[in-house]
């Protein structure tokens, strides 16, 4: 009896470690399938924080970036900032080297285009080129009224009108500046006023410290009260 039911036992005990290697075998089996799902999840994740996720930013949203957005707008950010450099170094060297300040020495200046009205002279200081190279004025010229001894008659002429822009003359070219002073006593009394007769006016050029005499004769106010002659900055003429 022992010996028929040790032979039964064993085929009984091959068969459950069959079972057992099988049921291990689909387990192993069943674990390569989600091996493999993963990554597509993993994938359609990645996709979908590429459109909004901060994974997606950081993985393939940070190569279109730096690629697209920094790669091109940055470099071309570059070269625009360095062509606007260089423009400006070239401004910067054109202007070093190109007309410098018109020295008196080569300019002629009249007094033209006089009007007196009531009350007020306008009239301009027209300026010449009588270099042979290009010049610029800039700015404001000094004018006084100056008897024939060459003491000033009244105040030196106020600036009015803005500051103006620089104006460069060829060879024979002209500029001018608007000046306005009191007609005669105008209205200020006697004593106010106190009327001399002014035989030129001293023109210094914007910049200069050399004075121009240009012919002037009128009698004008020379009481140190009124400050009635103003002069504007230089400007181009038709």
């Amino acid at each position: 009896m022992k010996n028929t039911t040790t032979r039964r036992a064993v085929p009984v005990l091959a068969l459950a470690l069959a079972g057992l290697t099988l049921t291990a075998c689909g387990a192993g089996g069943s674990g390569a399938s989600g091996a493999a799902s993963a990554p597509s999840s993993t994938v359609a994740s990645a996709g979908s924080g590429s459109s909004g996720g901060s994974a997606g930013s950081g993985s393939s949203g940070s190569p279109n970036g730096s690629g697209t957005s920094g790669g091109d707008a940055s470099p071309e950010g570059g070269r625009t900032g360095g062509q606007d450099a260089a423009q400006d170094s070239g401004a910067g060297s054109g202007r070093d080297g190109g007309p410098q300040r018109c020295a008196s020495a080569h300019l002629r200046v009249s007094a033209e285009n006089v009007d007196s009205g009531a009350g007020t002279t306008h009239f301009q200081l027209v300026f010449q080129n009588t270099g042979s190279a290009p010049c610029t004025l800039s700015g404001f010229p000094g004018v006084s009224f100056h008897g024939r001894d060459g003491a000033q008659i009244g105040n030196a002429a106020d600036r009015t009108g803005g500051s103006g822009t620089a104006v460069t003359l060829i060879p024979n070219a002209h500029a001018a500046a608007d000046v306005q002073a009191p007609n005669g006593q105008s209205g200020y009394s006697e004593s106010e006023c106190a009327l001399k007769s002014v035989s030129f006016i001293g023109v210094f050029p914007p910049g200069s410290k050399d004075q121009i005499d240009v012919p002037w004769k009128a009698d004008e106010c020379s009481g140190r009260g009124i400050h009635a002659l103003s002069v504007g900055p230089v400007h181009a003429t038709r």
